[in-house]
């Protein structure tokens, strides 16, 4: 799986960093386009799992996870191999037509009947509504420096 990654790391940055550069993220583009190094980073983890949506060389959205308890533990919670969906994006062009959802459930098929993880934005609606209609619950909320996140959990895995 890491070659296969290798190939579209390039395409993965570009993606993230026309997603995360805008509302309600705001990051600078250098900071956006770092996804890319943590998705090849966690590409090494076992189970780990990625789902991209492409048309040619170009990525309409992705999303990937791995087997992780950070956000239990941050959630003051057990762990239990939990697995975290640790980003999920839609080009701004792609956004609408359920394309985000298709990813979300592709990635979560393979994980296992663990808790499943994630943490968003508290204001990136669009993302919330799906969260919350795939069953998604708040189990902390987590301020760290300038940034406010919504650690979720679902679990009925």
């Amino acid at each position: 799986m890491p070659h296969e990654v290798d190939r579209i790391l390039t395409a993965v940055a570009d993606a993230a960093g026309e997603v995360f550069t805008r509302l309600p993220w705001a990051e600078r583009p250098e900071e956006a386009r770092t996804v890319a190094g943590r998705l090849a980073a966690d590409a090494q983890v076992p189970g780990f799992t990625l789902v991209a949506a492409l048309r040619g060389d170009r990525i309409h959205g992705f999303a990937y996870g791995v087997r992780c308890s950070r956000l239990a533990l941050l959630a003051s919670r057990l762990p239990h191999g939990d697995f975290t969906l640790k980003e999920l994006a839609v080009l701004p062009t792609a956004r609408g037509c359920g394309l985000g959802m298709r990813l979300h459930d592709a990635v979560l098929a393979s994980a296992p009947a663990t808790p499943w993880w994630l943490a968003t934005h508290p204001r990136a609606a669009a993302a919330l509504g799906l969260y919350r209609h795939r069953g998604w619950r708040v189990a902390a909320i987590r301020k760290h420096q300038d940034r406010t996140r919504l650690i979720m959990v679902h679990e009925a895995g």
